[in-house]
């Protein structure tokens, strides 16, 4: 170590000899290495680092599969499969459940609050072994009816009820629901780790109660099994594996699909690790660019092995009368590898800082939908990975410059040192090999970005199928306890009349959910003239939509009519499809007239009853812009009171305008129905290509370094060869070459080292294009403009790297030249 120490400090004054070379050097790699500690926090925060919990790497999500497909979908499990999954198990240690984010509305505390609020059950707490800061978390039996506790976040206690330990047992209201306060949770604590935090949490006691208890039909979300809104975790039990787990559900899935067979005949179960579940489909491209930065600081690497090269070149005299005098060649590759570590030590503090600045840039771009952002930053992992990453990356750049380096013949040297024109052929070619490396991944990283980018335009200019321009969107909540349906119809009637009179409202509706936002669900349903077995029931998008909400969004009626004031509550029950859902279930016929039966109402019964197709509108695109639109019906809202609709209100001019106006009419009607979640239709769909977005715009930088680095170690190339070949060239003059000549020279062995450079890079590519197949749109993996445009980008930045060395060699005069050393 102290040999290792003494070798650094004379490296550092040899490299303090030489500023110009060693400053480049080490911006050089602080880029290199800057941009690959960037982009490690990034995949440490979301990839690597454990789940806050206790033991994270025992924990699973378990969802539900279509065994025909194999797709999993989230939120899949009914509260009896959870019970079923519970009794039934023999690999879980617990097994809790959650749902989607549920925003309540909070009142008796000051003015109405939107809150985020999420249902669990009660041991949830215990199976991630979380404890409350202050009172206590959920007990056993608070899932059953009656028991109606809640427990709050630390950030939300501090923010509106000021840290005040005597909030424990203290009463709020929850859409004009009685809860008390048991609990606080400690700092820090999230659950589920999405990129909106939970405020408050609930327990299933609600689900467990029946609406409207004087109908005897009427059953509580906790006893139908066909409906499967829950996420389930679990913890394994000790030694059991993943697999064998779901070996355990597989069997369990089998006897609920024999119990069942209306139910769960094409069901599976099936579990992963819950922090796989979590990143989803997040982490290959995460994986794909940092591949790409670290192909980028390859490219840094050759450039610094270049100049080391061509600096050992020089050093030769120096190496080889330390050769006489006894040095052995360990000792000198020891030493050169130590002036290299010196560099990469160096670059790496320097690319430390850098990292932060390019860390702040990362998580601006990084969407707001994918998830543990508040998790990314500089740890002691990051740090760990950059100090590995500059020794690694000294032994790199560093290995074959002082291997070629370490044996030089002290004759050889003297006698090169007489003569430039054939010096150091095997050298010279090393040089340009590395050039030729660095253009290769350099139109990898290229061909990458380049695809990208033109699936990203292609993505951003899509047809909609609606018009997101000039729209507002904004929700609220009825409570349910001072509202009966009838009521709520009127009331949302009425607040829609007074924003159509609003000056610059064009149209305004509401509809649940809203398109191209996330929190869409599935209906079966059953073709009363095409009828198939309960089991084998097709299922498609359901929306409840108010009349006025196709005009609103300007989705085109192909057929029949849209809804008006014909439809009300009490009746003929009606139904509007898609041109999908008419092309798929009605492919030879006309659809108006025919009658549909679809899924269970908002009482729990059997189904929504059947319902006659009276129009069929275009095809629009929901919450993931790039999938094909799907089948989907919609429903009168007056019909199928699901709560109140999100609004959407189409303007003349900025929508934003009207927010106030808005949200002053809401008050006037109901105070404690505040409006929430404001935005206009346009930041969905904005949001919607948030993740292409990110991986255009980083590759593409990613690319734009390589391209830069990439032609400086071009340049380099060429000055040397200039420089060693200025003896050579004056003779090439004085015996009558033109300087044309000698500027074609220079180019065409640019223009070779490019074009082998770019054969290779076709290959490198081809298999980059294979990773980012799933992630592009409408855009073939081998596009041929593509290609063509980057070998192009290629060719031309190589042509001005190398004019300036070739300009220079064309300017050389015979009689200096022939001076020349």
């Amino acid at each position: 170590m102290q040999n290792l120490l003494q070798d650094l400090r004379y490296g550092l004054r040899i490299l303090a000899k030489a500023p110009a070379f060693t400053i480049v050097s080490v911006l050089t790699l602080a880029v290199g290495i800057g941009a690959n500690t960037a982009m490690f926090s990034v995949v440490n925060g979301v990839l690597l680092r454990p789940l806050p919990f206790r033991d994270p790497q025992k924990l699973v999500a378990i969802g539900e599969f279509d065994t025909r497909t194999g797709r999993v979908a989230a939120g899949s499990l009914s509260y009896p499969d959870l019970m079923d999954i519970r009794t039934r198990n023999h690999s879980l240690a617990a097994v809790a459940a959650y749902n989607s984010n549920n925003p309540l509305t909070l009142t008796g505390v000051g003015q109405a609050l939107h809150v985020k609020v999420q249902s669990v059950s009660s041991n949830l707490f215990p199976l991630l072994g979380a404890e409350a800061s202050l009172g206590r978390t959920f007990l056993a039996g608070e899932d059953d009816p009656g028991h109606h506790v809640a427990i709050l976040s630390e950030v939300f206690w501090r923010r509106q009820f000021h840290a005040d330990p005597a909030v424990i047992g203290r009463s709020v209201d929850l859409n004009g629901r009685a809860y008390t306060i048991v609990g606080v949770m400690g700092r820090g604590f999230q659950f589920p780790v999405e990129a909106e935090a939970v405020e408050l949490w609930v327990t299933f006691s609600q689900d467990g109660e029946v609406e409207h208890p004087d109908d005897p039909s009427d059953q509580p979300a906790t006893a139908q099994r066909g409906n499967h809104y829950l996420n389930v975790i679990a913890r394994l039990n000790p030694g059991v594996t993943l697999e064998g787990a779901n070996a355990d559900l597989a069997a369990i899935a089998h006897a609920l699909a024999l119990a069942y067979p209306n139910e769960d005949s094409y069901t599976g179960i099936g579990a992963r690790a819950e922090l796989d579940d979590l990143v989803g489909d997040n982490r290959k491209p995460l994986l794909v660019l940092f591949g790409a930065v670290g192909l980028v600081l390859l490219i840094a690497c050759a450039n610094i092995a270049n100049l080391l090269l061509a600096r050992g070149a020089n050093r030769a005299h120096e190496i080889a009368i330390r050769a006489a005098l006894g040095a052995s060649r360990y000792r000198i590759v020891r030493q050169l590898l130590a002036e290299a570590l010196a560099l990469s030590l160096t670059g790496a503090g320097l690319g430390a800082l850098l990292a932060t600045g390019a860390l702040s840039a990362i998580l601006t771009l990084y969407p707001s939908n994918l998830p543990r952002a508040a998790e990314i930053g500089v740890d002691y992992r990051v740090l760990l990975f950059t100090a590995a990453l500059a020794v690694i990356t000294g032994v790199v750049f560093g290995i074959v410059p002082a291997w070629q380096a370490s044996n030089p013949s002290l004759t050889g040297v003297m006698r090169e040192r007489s003569r430039s024109t054939t010096a150091g052929r095997s050298p010279h070619r090393l040089r340009a090999g590395l050039v030729v490396v660095e253009t290769a991944v350099g139109m990898t990283l290229l061909v990458g970005a380049g695809l990208l980018i033109r699936s990203f335009d292609r993505l951003s200019r899509v047809n909609l199928g609606l018009n997101p321009s000039h729209v507002l969107t904004a929700n609220f909540d009825l409570s349910e306890t001072r509202y009966n349906p009838d009521q709520q119809d009127r009331f949302i009637q009425e607040l829609l009349n007074r924003i159509r009179a609003l000056p610059g409202v064009i149209h305004a509706a509401g509809s649940n959910p809203l398109p191209l936002r996330a929190g869409e669900m599935s209906v079966s349903f059953n073709l009363l003239d095409h009828p198939v077995s309960q089991a084998d029931e097709p299922s498609a998008r359901i929306f409840v939509v108010v009349p006025g909400w196709f005009e609103t969004l300007e989705i085109p009626l192909l057929r029949g009519r849209t809804f008006d004031e014909r439809d009300q509550r009490n009746s003929a029950p009606v139904i509007i499809i898609n041109e999908q859902f008419a092309r798929k279930f009605f492919p030879h016929e006309d659809p108006i007239g025919r009658r549909v039966k679809i899924g269970a109402t908002e009482t729990g019964r059997d189904s929504y009853g059947t319902r006659q197709v009276v129009g069929v509108i275009g095809n629009f695109r929901r919450s993931n812009v790039a999938g094909f639109p799907e089948a989907a019906f919609f429903v009168p809202l007056a019909q199928l009171m699901w709560g109140s609709p999100t609004l959407v209100v189409r303007t003349a001019g900025d929508p934003n305008e009207i927010t106030p106006q808005i949200r002053g009419l809401l008050a006037s009607m109901d105070p404690d129905a505040p409006l929430y979640e404001v935005r206009t239709l346009k930041d969905y769909f904005v949001l919607d290509l948030g993740r292409a977005r990110f991986q255009a715009i980083l590759l593409g930088f990613f690319a734009g370094l390589a391209l830069l680095l990439t032609a400086v170690g071009l340049y380099g190339v060429m000055a040397y060869t200039v420089a060693q070949r200025t003896q050579e060239i004056g003779i090439r003059v004085a015996l009558g070459a033109d300087r044309g000549d000698v500027l074609r020279m220079i180019l065409v062995k640019s223009f070779v080292i490019t074009g082998v450079g770019l054969v290779m890079g076709i290959a490198g590519a081809s298999t980059l294009r294979l990773l980012l197949s799933s992630f592009l749109y409408e855009v073939k993996p081998a596009d041929p403009l593509t290609f063509a445009i980057v070998s192009l980008l290629l060719l031309g930045t190589s042509t001005l790297a190398s004019y300036i060395p070739a300009r220079r060699a064309a300017k050389v005069e015979p009689m200096v030249a022939l001076r020349y050393e």
